[in-house]
């Protein structure tokens, strides 16, 4: 539909049916395939036909890639010089290692894609709709042109639609016209152009409060949302932490590699060496400084641990978030739902003076003025709706009355549910008369009261002031013992009364006084069995927790106390009333006090306790369900939404996802974020390690006359070789038993820290380095070389000796993976058969440095010679001398930290 002088605004909602060809009922299953054909699926994607190509395109734009490419240049143009030394074949070597690179890391990209589309599936997107005369909740992508959908509060508009019907419905077209004021949506027709009309609801929009019914008139790329998504390019996501710390620590070493690459290229011309010789020692420091595998390993480390959290219940958004949430310092989390089962129940029906629970008579007159006040539907036997509202209506259906749905006959006016004035209402009618309802908070509805109702055989008489002051011990009795309070009051209405609010009029709040209160509603909604010892976890783990909630302060303690949040005694807490007259430093003060609870807070305080929290230089994350959590979700640095009762809008807003709602679950992700944070520190220090003894045959064949004792060939068969699966190993360790009895990580703790390049460079490296060269030259020493002398690189002495070299490398490298497996332990008592990448690495290494001596095929390939096997031996004695040493270091540093 255009927007000419008549269009879907302007007709009257029944009309709409017949221009759409359906009807009040829905379509019919006929209808539907037809028009589907026709139409095709309800998706907003453009097709991005190149996206694969740009994404391996991006793997090629890394410096580690650019480096290797710039290397097999120059070894191109060194064998031009002089083709007799083979640069040719190592220039097509490095530029082989370089696509291998690359498509690695586009695999690994490409398999975590395919694996978050896959999880997605458990999160669809589904809307209700009426077909043939009955409810069903279909994904957004099977809806057609004529289909009715239903829409409620937290709903995002799937397709535009034409309101036919409506409730007090508020809907945020921010996406569209970037107005951050929701639009007041009515079903009566308009003379307006359509983008003005408020009867029409947008396909991307969201629904912030109310109900309403709308008939489709536009899916897909038709809609508006769609012409916009097609006429637009592709927005390039910004760079997250981690992405921006390895973007650091590749510059880092690239750095390092290029310095030391040119410097010692200068240094050999300026003392006459010859060019070719300049340059193959320039490209050894550079192949020897840059660890090749270490980015597809970290790709591969982030995409395990993100399928890791998914099989515990935890959906993160992009792979950065896997490591974002081990660095959590406060979790602030919600209470229903998340701490408990959001399994309501209706425990007791109390008389609000007394405290006695009423009778069976009463009690259904209250569940009936209480379901006045909810706004509940019907999907076939099941009944939907808020939850608080469902188990009224379930509790209605158990006293025997009728269907729950059937009252709806009676009812004249309903009004959502104000956050903000934590209460709902509705009008409905009684013995031929309007009666008034509101149900909420006893605290909201306290101001509009005149009266409390007594029973009819013992009336009370006393003051207003009395009766109040009785109610509320009542309330604090029943909070205290856990339970979620609803207070219900009535007015009975004039005709007069109920023609001046307007069909779409959202606020009841001109009739609201002169209440009388009917009753007190108790809701159980029991803690979650694994809550209180996730939380103890969280506590071990230096993680603070904070409960926010809507209900009453007794309620909210009381829950608190049984999840281990705060002591069974304490009281402190603060309330909203209390937020609004606070600064943010005003805040921050009482959190550092030890307040932990915020009770009758709204989604809009969210945002200052955590605007708070990151003033003391906190890591927040937030947990969130409904549409006005989502502002909270942007600005917590980690935000967290409900997979289960969550709205698309809080979903889409935060970056993980929790499949289960289960506050354990968040516990869970914090210690895989963390392990996998740590284990990318283990394989990056393993990995660099290796550059030390890589590093040192150059320098002294620069500086000494000594023969080189690692070609480039060499190099990279480790780093690209027998490094890559222990290294894979490291990645897939499980959680350090301690890791979540030791406080966050300090935020400026990178990857590649000082003590991490001291360590591995100037400790182990160069201890490896030593002891591999001292049986360099030891074999060539005792094969008759003497200092000085030349010696052809194909002399069955020059090759025994590099063989050695390197196959004590790959033995010491042994000593050093069993060791980067703890920080302060040995990493033997963990067992090495219960990491099967680690002992397979492990025997890789083993047998590939046996086949390197006395294996003749490996042998001609790699240019190396046997030993006597007690030279041999002597290799292995390397593995058990580097353990030890550093074992030792662990030890020293443990004693040192304890005293």
């Amino acid at each position: 539909m255009n927007d000419h002088s008549t269009h879907i605004g302007t007709l009257e909602p029944q009309r709409v049916y017949g221009v759409l060809r359906s009807s009040p009922e829905g379509l019919t299953a006929t209808e539907v395939t037809e028009r589907l054909l026709h139409v095709g699926p309800n998706r907003f994607e453009v097709a991005d036909r190149f996206k694969l190509l740009r994404a391996l395109v991006r793997q090629f734009a890394n410096f580690f890639a650019m480096l290797l490419f710039v290397s097999a240049i120059i070894c191109a143009i060194a064998h031009r010089i002089n083709p007799e030394e083979g640069m040719g074949l190592l220039g097509w070597a490095l530029l082989v290692v370089a696509l291998l690179n690359a498509l690695f890391s586009f695999f690994q990209e490409y398999r975590a894609e395919k694996a978050m589309e896959a999880l997605q599936r458990y999160l669809p997107h589904l809307v209700e709709v009426l077909r043939g005369g009955r409810i069903v909740r279909l994904s957004a992508e099977e809806i057609v042109p004529g289909d009715v959908v239903m829409l409620a509060e937290g709903d995002k508009v799937a397709a535009d639609l034409r309101i036919v019907e409506t409730k007090d419905m508020l809907i945020d077209n921010a996406p569209l016209t970037g107005e951050s004021a929701a639009v007041r949506i009515v079903a009566r027709s308009e003379n307006k152009p359509l983008a003005e009309c408020r009867n029409i609801a947008y396909a991307g929009c969201t629904v912030v409060r109310g109900t309403g019914r709308g008939v489709v008139f536009a899916t897909g790329l038709r809609t508006r949302f769609g012409r916009i998504a097609h006429l637009s390019q592709t927005i390039r996501r910004t760079a997250s932490p981690m992405e921006r710390e390895v973007s650091r620590m590749i510059r880092i070493l690239t750095a390092i590699a290029c310095t030391m690459g040119l410097a010692f290229f200068l240094y050999g011309v300026s003392t006459g060496k010859p060019l070719w010789i300049n340059l193959v020692f320039m490209m050894g420091i550079i192949v020897a400084n840059v660890p090749e595998g270490l980015l597809p390993t970290m790709t591969l480390a982030l995409v395990m641990g993100s399928l890791r959290m998914a099989r515990k219940q935890v959906l993160v958004t992009s792979l950065n978030a896997v490591e974002a949430l081990g660095a959590v310092h406060v979790i602030c989390t919600d209470k229903t739902g998340t701490l408990t089962r959001n399994q309501l129940s209706i425990t007791r029906m109390l008389d609000p003076l007394s405290g006695a629970a009423i009778s069976p008579t009463r009690e259904i007159r209250l569940t009936r003025l209480a379901l006045a006040a909810s706004e509940i539907r019907r999907t076939g036997r099941q009944i939907l709706g808020d939850p608080l509202d469902v188990a009224l209506a379930d509790h209605w259906c158990s006293l025997g009355q009728n269907p729950p749905d059937k009252l709806k006959q009676q009812m004249v006016r309903s009004f959502a549910f104000d956050v903000e004035k934590r209460r709902s209402g509705g009008i409905f009618m009684d013995n031929e008369q309007p009666l008034l309802v509101v149900k909420g908070a006893f605290e909201a509805i306290r101001p509009m009261l005149c009266q409390v109702e007594s029973p009819k055989d013992n009336p009370d008489e006393a003051g207003l002031a009395d009766q109040l002051t009785a109610c509320e011990s009542t309330l604090e009795s029943m909070a205290g013992s856990g339970l979620r309070v609803i207070a219900v009051a009535y007015r009975r209405l004039a005709a007069a009364e109920v023609d001046q609010i307007r069909p779409e009029e959202a606020s009841v709040a001109p009739l609201e006084h002169d209440l009388i209160l009917a009753g007190f509603i108790g809701i159980e909604d029991p803690i979650r069995p694994e809550v209180p010892q996730a939380v103890a976890k969280c506590h071990r783990a230096g993680v603070e927790v904070l409960m926010i909630t809507g209900d009453h302060p007794v309620t909210a303690l009381a829950v608190a106390a049984k999840a281990g949040i705060v002591a069974g005694h304490e009281t402190v807490h603060l309330t909203g009333s209390d937020l609004q007259g606070l600064t943010v430093d005003d805040l921050a003060g009482q959190i550092r006090q030890g307040v932990r609870v915020f009770a009758r807070t709204t989604p809009e305080q969210k945002m200052k306790i955590v605007t708070a929290l990151k003033s003391m230089d906190k890591v927040v994350a937030m947990t969130g369900d409904g549409v006005n959590d989502a502002p909270a979700l942007r600005a917590a640095d980690v935000g967290i939404a409900m997979g289960k009762q969550g709205t698309d809008v809080a979903r889409e807003s935060a970056q993980i996802i929790l499949l289960d709602d289960n506050f354990a679950s968040i516990v869970n992700g914090i210690e895989e974020g963390r392990t996998v944070f740590a284990n990318m520190k283990k394989f990056t220090s393993y990995v660099l390690v290796s550059n030390g003894p890589e590093i040192l045959p150059y320098l002294l064949y620069i500086v000494l006359p000594v023969p080189l004792a690692l070609n480039i060939i060499h190099i990279l068969a480790i780093d690209l070789g027998t490094d890559l699966v222990p290294s894979m190993g490291l990645g897939q360790e499980p959680a350090d038993p301690e890791v979540m009895t030791r406080a966050p990580r300090d935020l400026g703790q990178g990857l590649l820290t000082t003590p991490l390049i001291l360590h591995s460079y100037c400790f182990l490296g160069l201890f490896e380095g030593i002891w591999s060269l001292g049986l360099f030259f030891y074999v060539l020493v005792d094969g008759g070389w003497r200092y000085g002398a030349p010696l052809p690189s194909d002399s069955p002495l020059y090759r025994s000796a590099v063989g050695i070299t390197l196959a004590t490398i790959l033995l010491m490298q042994i000593g050093n993976l069993i060791g980067r497996r703890f920080a302060t332990r040995s990493g033997l008592d963990r067992g090495l058969v219960t990491n099967r990448l680690l002992a397979a690495g492990i025997l890789i290494q083993i047998i590939f440095s046996w086949a390197l001596l006395y294996w003749p095929p490996l042998q001609r390939i790699m240019g190396t010679g046997p030993v006597p096997f007690q030279v041999y031996a002597f290799a292995w004695l390397g593995t058990l001398a580097l353990f030890s040493v550093d074992y030792g270091r662990k030890m020293l540093v443990k004693r040192a930290r304890k005293g």
